[in-house]
């Protein structure tokens, strides 16, 4: 019966290594360190900047790149639907982790996470940490993601929880919250930190078992969605100086504009407007 229990752990360690490691799958760009002007104004931001990337950031979760990685997490949660009832039964007779349930559920709690994107990015703000500020913003660019992507996932499939306490358990938005933090973490500071950010989501995934709260095909699932989700924001994630996808508010964007009248040729009572707009 223990045997079963390391597949997730076994399915975290590979999948992020294996999958997203390669160059060739996500092209790296160059993120080079700002000494100032860390942030846009608040309104460019939310218009410019948070708007645009959450629309790049859902094309690149959801591109041919990440088919095969979402093949994998379904894949893998099929092999572990298979022994969902046995590993609740081992989870219910032994008390793996204990008191350590509490730290793993409030762990993956949504806003703890958000919590802890806005102090990246707020705390990047103070000491005028470039690459700490826009770490901030990829993981609420990513959460965001995430959320949307797990909540519909869980209200299109309508899994009862093993407790019978709702229809809301595949996936398990604890785990994917928490596996998609840990995914931008490595993808930004390497598995120095990555590594710990990951132990953290285990923690969060064994927590939700333990509190019987979810299947373990349904942490699986949270863990490879939270990690798609994770690394594909990250990876093409543009740090500022940004370039502005959809709305373009630069002064000079305009640099001339001319309004000539206009006399249709027999058409005594009628005229009209020409206009001519050079830009940038």
């Amino acid at each position: 019966m223990m045997k079963k229990i390391p597949l997730l752990i076994l399915f975290v360690i590979w999948f992020p290594n294996s999958a997203f490691s390669q160059e060739e799958n996500f092209p790296a760009e160059s993120k080079e360190t700002i000494e100032t002007e860390i942030h846009p104004q608040v309104k460019e931001y939310f218009v410019d900047v948070l708007l645009p990337h959450l629309w790049e950031g859902t094309k690149a979760v959801f591109s041919e790149d990440t088919f095969q990685y979402w093949a994998l997490a379904s894949f893998t949660a099929g092999i572990a639907f298979s022994q969902d009832e046995d590993v609740r039964d081992y989870w219910l007779e032994h008390d793996l982790i204990g008191d350590w349930k509490e730290v793993g559920n409030f762990y993956g709690e949504g806003y703890t996470q958000a919590g802890l994107a806005l102090s990246f990015w707020g705390l990047g703000a103070i000491t005028k940490d470039q690459k700490l500020a826009s770490t901030g913003e990829v993981l609420i660019e990513a959460e965001i993601l995430n959320g949307l992507v797990t909540t519909a996932m869980k209200q299109v499939i309508g899994r009862e929880r093993p407790d019978n306490s709702g229809n809301d358990s595949f996936p398990s938005g604890h785990t994917s919250d928490s596996f998609c933090f840990a995914a931008v973490i490595d993808e930004r500071y390497g598995h120095a930190w990555g590594i710990p950010a990951y132990a953290l989501a285990t923690l969060t995934a064994l927590s939700r078992m333990e509190s019987d709260k979810h299947w373990l095909s349904d942490v699986v699932m949270g863990a490879g969605t939270g990690m798609i989700i994770g690394y594909s924001v990250s990876k093409n994630h543009d740090d500022y100086p940004y370039e502005k996808r959809w709305h373009h508010t630069d002064k000079n964007l305009i640099q001339q504009a001319h309004i000539l009248p206009v006399f249709p040729q027999n058409q005594k009572d009628e005229f009209g407007f020409r206009i001519y707009i050079t830009l940038d």
